[in-house]
């Protein structure tokens, strides 16, 4: 792995401590890093943000960083509280806009994770807004559907109907979300009520959707250790039965042992060693995620490589496929090729 690449999982995390310091003091001392190359990449992958907290506004570390590099940072800070601010004005307006139709709407995803577990949302960026109606398709009328999907389109957030495209990745993964509506609870957001997901499948979301960024993206695996730190009492029991309800469990383990080897992920002990998974699957995935650490460099997009029938293959695509099922990868396979055609 490159130096930028290691420096870049050191100073991704909030609670910036003393090993990690150390590890991009040592770095910036040992070799002559592309500071250009780290920011982008921090762009690419969400973080920019905490990057320039962590790397520019920490005096005492003194690494160096040229001042077009800060500056341009800086401002990117200052754009993503401003577009922050605007998506919170669009739920709110999405919000106010589906009471028309009675319909309860679940936040989805990053939007969320602003709301609940980063304590500045400016720390990290995400792609958009989603959400999820309770309500069917099927229970709206053709006349409600077009008006509801010209509002959405013109608000930029991405929706779907009871369940979400994303996490059961266009359906390839069989989630139950007559459960996760079940044991879902509501907040209120500016005078709205707004139903969230419980602690539990939201961590599963989580690991799924690192699963779709082939979970090297920073953001994603930041996602995961920041909610498990969040949620102190997380019923860790539940979160195995339903990823094994969920057929996601590869996927779970995957995305949970990505965070730990280079985040840092708060694991009850022996936890991913209880998972039931047979040693085959987990000596290919533990081998993937080894030999990916060693000698392969973060993407400077989630979707680096080469583009074939929509699908952009590198060998960062080893490992998701390692973690789907057989028949998963026929799914994804077949939907891949259908809606690329």
């Amino acid at each position: 792995m490159k130096p930028e690449d290691q420096l870049l999982f050191a100073c991704t995390r909030i609670d910036l401590q003393g090993e990690h310091r150390q590890i991009i003091l040592e770095l910036s001392q040992r070799y002559t890093i592309a500071w250009e190359v780290v920011f982008s990449k921090a762009e690419k992958h969400g973080v920019a943000a905490l990057a320039y907290i962590n790397l520019c506004q920490r005096h005492d570390l003194n690494l160096g960083i040229p001042e077009q590099v800060a500056n341009h940072y800086r401002m990117f800070m200052l754009r993503n509280s401003v577009w922050k601010e605007q998506r919170s004005q669009k739920l709110l307006q999405a919000l106010v806009y589906f009471q028309g139709f009675s319909s309860d709407v679940m936040l989805f995803k990053g939007g969320v994770l602003d709301l609940l577990v980063y304590d500045s949302p400016t720390y990290v960026t995400s792609q958009d807004i989603d959400i999820i109606l309770r309500r069917k398709k099927d229970q709206f009328t053709g006349t409600e559907l077009q008006e509801i999907m010209d509002f959405l389109h013109r608000t930029g957030i991405e929706y779907d109907f009871f369940e979400h495209h994303d996490m059961t990745i266009n359906g390839t993964l069989p989630v139950d979300f007559e459960r996760i509506w079940r044991e879902a609870s509501v907040i209120d957001f500016r005078g709205q009520p707004l139903w969230i997901m419980s602690p539990e499948d939201m961590v599963i979301s989580l690991c799924i959707n690192s699963c779709r960024k082939r979970f090297f993206r920073l953001k994603s695996l930041l996602d995961i250790a920041e909610t498990v730190h969040k949620f102190s009492d997380l019923k860790w029991d539940d979160i195995y039965s339903k990823a094994k309800a969920y057929d996601c469990e590869n996927i779970v383990y995957a995305a949970f042992l990505v965070t730990a080897r280079t985040l840092g992920c708060s694991l009850p002990d022996g936890w991913l060693e209880s998972f039931e998974i047979s040693r085959f699957r987990e000596a290919s995935i533990r081998g993937v995620i080894d030999w990916l650490i060693r000698n392969t460099s973060l993407p400077a997009s989630p979707n680096a490589g080469l583009e074939i029938l929509g699908q952009h293959f590198d060998l960062s695509l080893v490992l998701p496929y390692t973690a789907y099922r057989g028949y998963q990868i026929w799914h994804k396979l077949f939907w891949e090729i259908f809606s690329a055609t």
